[in-house]
């Protein structure tokens, strides 16, 4: 408040802040407007909501949730008839205003003044909510997200505060607006369950990583956890989507292991990437295509080349050609006013990775043809080319040969991305699965801080029988599983999740108790905080929840502790 009275003292101008039922609680002005100021009743205790003052600017700000300036004589009280004010509320918790910036001015005004003072009292406004908001967070971790990637200034901010699995406890009304998922609230899903934020999660790293929203870029910062930083892991390696652990991604060494037929192509492919041919990754969900083109990517890239990933099978076909080429302001309805770069210019000198490339539309494929044998393309909405230079990798789970016969997917395009194609095994198709099984084992210990773990040879049959649907992401659930509800240093079939703990002629009773018997263990293991219990059996909090009213499991009614 008072850094705002210092930049409008000389024209007289009178700051004040009042509760939200519009009760003046602080007040500054100078000795040339005081007396003046108590006549009009602009002191501390005064009262102005709309029933004792009639319109003005506090009440009006209360009402319509925003900033406004009511000028001269807009206000109902003849008594201020001479003055104007402009106010901006400030947002709580829950969204609701607990308080309203005021700033008046006895000196005669008009409605385009004010619409400049309306600028500056709405970012004192917005610094003062950001500062309670980092204040009420003190124990979680805060996303910053501003347009302008130095974050020198708060008021261009808004704010998201996470717990330690990455789950969304908090949001600024702004973040709200701008990172709202269709028709999902913010508060309690997972970070990774933003649109676009997984993108960022994979950039995070770079400090200019951003976020492309409907209201244009954003530039994203994580503050880490002041009070306890040391003792609590960072939400960016928390739970993604597909209950894919960021920190459980498979290693370079898992996707080769001793395979030399996939060890010689990936060489292969190291090679092309770096000189600019592209690549096609093919194998089934989980086999870790992504992760094998992120590998690539540091191999030849390194730490600071960008690295822009899309999947396409995510995003509809009417928007992935405005997310892959861009556009300018005012292209088509509903385009953002400061237009849209586009991903192709975002991986230019570095790495695009498009993900499920055989669900591109065919329309697409032809304009990515053009990219990959030009260099240029013409964003939408513009009249000449932009040029780009980029390594692309690209991966589908589909058999691209078989959509190329089918005429789903354009030959042309398909000899160009298969200059080398490597085919990643499914998980039961590999000969070192065994020597798999317990490398991730123990690096699920190892990210769980406990001993490495025996496993019997009742769990090991029951792994080796298992056909892996899910491949390596499956086996880390189920390793991280296994390591959140073992409790003697020995893994048995018992500690293993469905369906693994069903095999071995084990009937659906058993595979009831055994999931029974996990989810009790992790939820006295994490003092019944549901959140963290979840998070250690690698499901979602609702997803747990579901399976304990499935199975009757009551809170003990002497435990309280949060869901």
């Amino acid at each position: 408040m008072h850094r705002l009275f210092e930049v409008l003292a000389e024209q007289d101008y009178v700051v004040m802040l009042t509760d939200g039922n519009g009760v003046a609680l602080d007040f500054r002005s100078n000795v040339f407007t005081f007396d003046a100021c108590d006549a009009a009743g602009v002191l501390p205790g005064s009262m102005w909501m709309e029933e004792t003052q009639g319109t003005n600017g506090v009440s009006l700000c209360l009402r319509e949730q925003r900033p406004v300036s009511v000028v001269m004589g807009d206000h109902f009280a003849s008594s201020l008839e001479t003055v104007s004010c402009t106010v901006a509320p400030i947002f709580g918790g829950t969204g609701e205003i607990i308080a309203v910036l005021n700033v008046t001015t006895l000196r005669p005004s008009d409605h385009l003044a004010q619409a400049i003072v309306r600028n500056i009292v709405s970012a004192s406004a917005r610094r003062i909510e950001n500062l309670y908001f980092d204040r009420r967070n003190a124990d979680n971790f805060i996303l910053r997200l501003s347009k302008h990637n130095d974050f020198c200034d708060t008021a261009a901010e808004v704010r998201v505060a996470l717990d330690a699995t990455g789950h969304i406890v908090e949001a600024t009304p702004s973040a709200h607006l701008l990172l709202r998922n269709r028709a999902l609230p913010l508060i309690g899903q997972p970070l990774s369950s933003v649109q676009g934020m997984e993108a960022w999660l994979d950039a995070a790293a770079q400090p200019t990583a951003a976020l492309d929203t409907v209201n244009g870029r954003v530039y994203l910062r994580m503050e880490e956890n002041r009070r306890r930083a040391s003792s609590v892991a960072s939400p960016l390696r928390a739970q993604r989507p597909g209950n894919e652990i960021a920190s459980a991604r498979p290693s370079l060494d898992e996707l080769i292991g001793d395979d030399e037929g996939i060890r010689e192509s990936t060489e292969i492919a190291r090679r092309l990437v770096a000189n600019r041919v592209p690549i096609l990754l093919q194998g089934e969900t989980g086999t870790g295509k992504s992760a094998l083109a992120r590998a690539i990517h540091m191999d030849t890239g390194g730490d600071d080349a960008k690295f822009v990933s899309i999947n396409c099978a995510a995003i509809t076909a009417e928007l992935i050609e405005s997310e892959l080429f861009g556009y300018r302001p005012g292209s088509f309805t509903g385009a953002s006013r400061q237009g849209f770069r586009g991903r192709l210019l975002d991986a230019d000198g570095g790495m695009l990775f498009l993900d499920e490339i055989g669900d591109m539309p065919l329309g697409l494929q032809t304009r990515l043809l053009q990219v990959l044998s030009d260099g240029e393309f013409v964003p939408i909405g513009a009249t000449r080319p932009v040029r780009v230079n980029f390594a692309l990798v690209a991966a589908s789970l589909h058999d691209i040969p078989q959509l190329v016969r089918e005429g789903k997917f354009r030959e042309d395009l398909y000899f160009r991305l298969a200059g080398a194609t490597v085919r990643l095994p499914a998980l039961r198709e590999r000969d070192d699965r065994h020597h798999l099984f317990e490398q991730v084992f123990k690096q699920a210990a190892q990210n769980a801080r406990k001993r490495t773990p025996c496993i019997d040879e009742q769990a090991r049959r029951a792994l080796s029988a298992h056909r892996w649907p899910g491949n390596l992401r499956e086996l880390h659930h189920a390793a991280r599983f296994a390591i959140a509800v073992d409790t003697d240093g020995v893994i048995g079939q018992r500690d293993l999740p469905p369906p693994l703990n069903a095999h071995g002629g084990t009937d659906m009773s058993a595979t009831g108790r055994g999931r029974r018997n996990a989810i009790e263990t992790a939820l006295e293991r994490s003092q019944w905080n549901v959140s963290e219990a979840a998070t250690g059996l690698g499901i979602s909090r609702s997803t747990l929840h579901r399976q304990m009213r499935a199975l009757g499991i009551d809170r003990p009614d002497d435990e309280i502790a949060p869901t």
